[in-house]
C-alpha cells in the first residue's frame, strides 16, 4: 500500500469511503457519507466536507481527517508515522477510534 494510503491509526485510506468518493468524484456517495457520518460522529458534515486524498498524502483531506481525528496530531507530535510504533500502543484515543470503526457499516 502507498504510504499516502496508510493513516496512522492503520486504515487502509484505499478503502474509506472518504477517499472513493474523492476518486470516483461521486457527489452522491459523498451525501450518504455525509448523512451516515453525521449520524455516527454527531458532527454536521455536509457533502463538500467529503473530500480526501489520504491521510499522509499532502493533499485534500478531508474534514474529519484534517480538523476531527486526533490519532494524526498525536503521531506526528510524537514523530512517528503509525500508531504501532508508540510505546503508549494502543492508547485510548486509538482505542476510542477503533471502538467507533467497529460501529460503522460500511
Amino acid at each position: 500500500m502507498s504510504e499516502h494510503l496508510h493513516a496512522p491509526c492503520g486504515l487502509n485510506c484505499a478503502l474509506c469511503d472518504m477517499y472513493l468518493a474523492t476518486t470516483a468524484d461521486d457527489d452522491d456517495l459523498r451525501q450518504k457519507i455525509a448523512e451516515k457520518w453525521s449520524r455516527l460522529f454527531a458532527y454536521p458534515f455536509q457533502k463538500e466536507d467529503i473530500n480526501c486524498d489520504g491521510c499522509l498524502s499532502g493533499g485534500r483531506l478531508g474534514i474529519y481527517c484534517r480538523d476531527l481525528c486526533e490519532i494524526k496530531p498525536c503521531a506526528q507530535a510524537k514523530g512517528i508515522i503509525d500508531c504501532a510504533q508508540c510505546p503508549e500502543y494502543v492508547c485510548d484515543i486509538l482505542q476510542k477510534n477503533r471502538n467507533a470503526s467497529a460501529a460503522y457499516e460500511h
